[in-house]
């Protein structure tokens, strides 16, 4: 990851934190009514509640969303890294096969040439 994506991810998780302790504050301030008896259960509707919980509804499909694209792009890069020790594997057998081959040839020719010298 990026440090731009990092910086980015940090300050959403930050936000969605925010957003989560707003709730909290409001939550725990309508339980305290209603343990008091001052509000009733069935009377209570608060539209900076409901913002809140729509807004953390939104961090986490958009942190979701993004950990999903990273995962697929993690995935993308697992592949192309087994791919690249597959053929670096080949590369080396070959590479060990031709190494083989020409010393095989180059013994074969010294074999040769003293052979010829005697």
């Amino acid at each position: 990851m990026s440090d731009n994506t990092n910086v980015i991810l940090k300050k959403y998780l930050q936000d969605l934190i925010l957003e989560l302790k707003k709730l909290k504050a409001i939550l725990e301030f309508e339980n305290t009514k209603i343990t008091q008896g001052i509000i009733d259960i069935l009377e209570i509707t608060n539209p900076k509640k409901d913002l809140i919980v729509n807004s953390i509804n939104n961090y986490y499909t958009t942190i979701n969303s993004w950990l999903k694209t990273q995962e697929q792009i993690q995935e993308e890069i697992n592949k192309l890294i087994k791919d690249t020790l597959s053929l670096k594997e080949m590369i080396y057998t070959q590479y060990k096969n031709t190494y083989k081959m020409l010393k095989k040839d180059i013994c074969s020719k010294k074999s040769n040439t003293k052979n010829t010298i005697f």
